[in-house]
């Protein structure tokens, strides 16, 4: 009997783990899981994926105490240390699992913005070079393809483009494609289709980047708790981890609807990825999407593309009011994952606040530049002061929001074009 879903959302997690690289042929799971539970992990500084010493002690039991995932063992794997690109192939039998790590270097989360605006990427063409050397392992008959994040977008990637190769598939919060990738491929993606299954945290930020190739089955994980770190709950990227899905006991979590958040990053991301406007201009919006995330913005390129990235966010704000009817949703019902993050942000950014003055900075400019985004912003920033006024409990969880607001405004003023 094949792995189960769950099963296999479990692999994804463990390729995280540098330890399979020095045990390739070794040992099975079991071994290596019981060893990292033993004094494995607490040896580790920083363990990966934002996940906590107690969540991989969950994870390195839920292997040990199934006899199938405890007895794969790693058969082959490649680690690229420059561009971060790392799968790993465990067999049992006749069957080969190969599970791509997500996204754990600056250059893949440019090969991730690639992906929002080309056909295919150097990392997607890679893991199906990955899965090629598998399929010519004697003895292997079905190979599944499988990846947390980045690593589920190359999951799905190899089950389109290695059709005859890929048997089936598992992507775990991955994100979308391009629609250039839709229009090359389209006579193979509906073929491709059934032995896709995609499932995603509903409140995951990365699965809604680009297009979806088969919509994932939305689930409600065990984060969520307030600490001392974080008084209003867990920031944004809690929900993007690999076992961000499961309850806390290690068990598959609640199916639930999507949450208005990852609904608003998609509709932003639809938009300057199909509006005609933005047709000469997407590459660098998508850079600076990417640029917000890996916080990698003190050049002037890198802080030009989260500028235009903020302008369209604005122009689509002002011109539709069915995003407008998102955002107010978003505000109203995830007030506290909000407030949340942008506490971490303001954190992450306390001692080395370069970064996002640098790029209020450039937006002004460019919104003095271009005054329809001027006039955009302003109508925008007009109907947010108003729902704020008429939402006082919202009022409380956007003040970081006014606060950028009020400091764009300072830079504008600076330069005497507007005055508040």
């Amino acid at each position: 009997m094949k792995l189960s879903v769950f099963q296999i959302e479990q692999l994804c997690a463990v390729v995280y783990l540098d330890v399979l690289i020095s045990e390739l042929g070794k040992n099975n799971l079991a071994y290596i899981m019981t060893h990292m539970l033993e004094n494995g992990f607490a040896e580790i500084k920083e363990l990966p994926a934002f996940m906590t010493r107690e969540e991989w002690e969950t994870v390195a039991r839920n292997v040990v105490n199934d006899s199938e995932l405890g007895g794969l063992a790693v058969f082959d794997y490649v680690n690229d240390e420059h561009t971060g690109h790392r799968a790993f192939c465990f067999l049992r039998e006749n069957e080969g699992y190969v599970v791509f790590r997500g996204t754990s270097s600056d250059a893949e989360w440019i090969d991730n913005g690639i992906g929002m605006t080309e056909a295919e990427t150097p990392a997607q063409k890679a893991a199906l070079d990955f899965i090629v050397r598998v399929r010519a392992i004697p003895g292997v008959s079905f190979i599944c393809a499988a990846g947390h994040s980045k690593g589920g977008n190359k999951a799905q990637y190899c089950a389109v483009k290695g059709a005859g190769i890929v048997d089936r598939c598992v992507s775990v919060n991955g994100q979308g494609f391009s629609r250039l990738f839709f229009d090359k491929y389209s006579d193979i993606i509906e073929k491709a289709k059934f032995k896709i299954t995609s499932v995603a945290e509903r409140r995951d930020f990365v699965n809604c980047l680009g297009f979806y190739l088969k919509e994932p089955l939305f689930y409600s994980g065990g984060r969520g708790s307030q600490s001392e770190q974080f008084p209003h709950g867990n920031p944004l990227p809690y929900f993007h981890c690999p076992d961000a899905l499961w309850l806390r006991t290690g068990e598959q979590g609640e199916s639930a609807p999507v949450s208005y958040i990852s609904g608003v990053i998609n509709n932003f991301v639809a938009f300057f990825l199909t509006d005609k406007k933005y047709e000469k201009k997407r590459e660098k919006t998508a850079l600076g999407l990417v640029s917000l995330m890996t916080e990698n913005g003190e050049d002037k390129e890198s802080t030009d593309a989260i500028a235009e990235a903020a302008l369209a966010f604005f122009e689509l704000t002002a011109k539709s009011e069915d995003f407008r009817a998102k955002l107010r949703d978003l505000l109203l019902n995830e007030k506290e994952l909000i407030a949340a993050t942008t506490l971490m942000v303001r954190q992450n950014h306390m001692n080395s606040g370069i970064i996002a003055d640098m790029a209020m900075r450039r937006t002004a400019e460019k919104l003095l530049i271009h005054p329809v985004y001027f006039n955009y912003f302003i109508r925008s920033a007009e109907k947010f002061v108003v729902f704020t006024h008429k939402n006082r409990e919202a009022k409380e969880h956007t003040e970081y929001v006014n606060h950028f607001l009020k400091n764009i405004f300072r830079h504008v003023e600076r330069r005497g074009d507007y005055k508040s």
